[in-house]
């Protein structure tokens, strides 16, 4: 059994021997008890999350993200339009796909508490599983310990993040175990939440099966796209889709918390976001092209995930705070994972728990926030430097 795989995953899908390293046996039984005493204190925690997020959100009041999404789901059973404005439901627009309306049904049929009950415990259980199918169970702890907060945040705001975050793992980890229609399944589904979980389909560039993963993805894509059809017409279906496609198209337009933002800042030039996106996203995988020689290095293809999960955050024009659960995500598997930790490490550790982790949460002084951290975009610096010092790793000889 491979060393970065948590048993119940393993379970389903067998590691591959030849490129995942074996743990040493352990030489007493005290360490992995204590182990074993940490991982159910922080599952224990992340439980209490959940209930605490649910209780804030959906019975002391009632969160306006999730009666969107339950909105959503009734609109399309009855042929609305999606994407409208609907005042007397909520405020604000539905901006997610046709297919994901239809997926959350099930989070539209039961109470409004119980349902963002079901729906948060989802979000974590995702993410807290996902992490440990890459991670063994000591380096797992430190990286649930190090993204709980945003895990927390994303909660908070009853959103779909720390979800989209497990996609991308599980996607990595599936092809890493020739799971092909898991791994594809898990993309086309990050997808219909949210486009940028596209970027894991790169993961494919390790392995050799690439055809029958563009199949698989292909499949996926298709069948989600069409899968509304079980509930209302083609007409009505194309319909959403052009609406969905007038509605992104504005949101095109923001910056959010990305790197075009930062650039806007600091340059004051006010150039479309998709040149610089598409600028990064041959920065992504550049590394990857140009050192072919390292694909069979389970330190290195383990990295590159933290690349494409921090990718994901900072080349996001839609992305606010709730979204840095996935980049902490990345930086928080990037250092659990290290063997050795030098100066530098623990350095750009301690500037992402101060700077990004605990910018937006009650440590920091709202003056701060309101004045120095929200207008000037600061949370998302210390992810932008961790990305480029990744990708310099990615490089670099073994």
């Amino acid at each position: 059994m491979g060393a970065g795989v948590d048993l119940a995953f393993d379970v389903v899908m067998p590691t591959r021997p030849s490129t995942m390293p074996e743990s040493p046996p352990p030489t007493s039984s005290v360490p992995r008890d204590r182990t074993r005493t940490i991982a159910a204190a922080i599952a224990l925690l992340w439980v209490a999350a959940i209930i605490g997020a649910t209780v804030q959100q959906g019975v002391l009041h009632q969160n306006n993200n999730f009666l969107i999404f339950r909105a959503a789901s009734w609109h399309l059973l009855h042929d609305q339009d999606l994407y409208a404005a609907y005042p007397a439901l909520h405020f604000d627009y539905y901006k997610y796909s046709p297919t994901f309306a239809l997926l959350f049904l099930p989070f539209a049929l039961p109470p409004f508490w119980v349902a963002m009950l079901l729906w948060n415990a989802l979000n974590a259980a995702a993410l807290y599983f996902a992490i440990g199918t890459v991670l063994p169970l000591r380096q797992a702890n430190a990286a649930r310990a190090i993204v709980f907060l945003d895990m927390l945040g994303s909660l908070q705001n009853v959103q779909s993040n720390a979800l989209v975050a497990a996609l991308i793992i599980i996607t990595f980890a599936a092809w890493e175990r020739r799971r092909t229609m898991l791994g594809s399944g898990a993309a086309a589904i990050g997808a219909v939440i949210k486009v940028f979980p596209l970027a894991g389909v790169t993961f494919a560039l390790f392995h050799r099966r690439k055809v029958r993963v563009a199949i698989a993805l292909v499949a996926w894509g298709v069948g989600l796209a069409a899968l509304p059809l079980l509930v209302t017409s083609p007409a009505v279906l194309q319909m959403q889709y052009a609406s969905w496609r007038a509605i992104s198209a504005l949101d095109a337009l923001t910056r959010g918390f990305s790197v075009m933002e930062m650039l806007h800042l600091v340059t004051g030039t006010d150039w479309p976001n998709w040149p610089i996106q598409l600028v990064g996203a041959v920065a992504l995988v550049a590394p990857v092209l140009a050192r072919p020689s390292r694909h069979g290095e389970w330190e290195f293809r383990r990295l590159y995930l933290c690349s494409v999960l921090l990718f994901c955050l900072i080349f996001n024009h839609k992305a606010e705070s709730p979204a840095f659960v996935i980049g902490v995500t990345g930086a928080a598997i990037w250092f659990a994972s290290l063997t050795q930790r030098t100066r530098w490490d623990w350095t750009l550790f301690v500037i992402i728990v101060l700077f990004t982790i605990l910018a937006s949460s009650d440590a920091m002084p709202r003056v701060l926030q309101r004045e120095l951290f929200d207008p000037y975009r600061l949370k998302t610096v210390p992810l932008i430097v961790m990305w480029v010092e990744v990708q310099r790793r990615l490089y670099r000889e073994p």
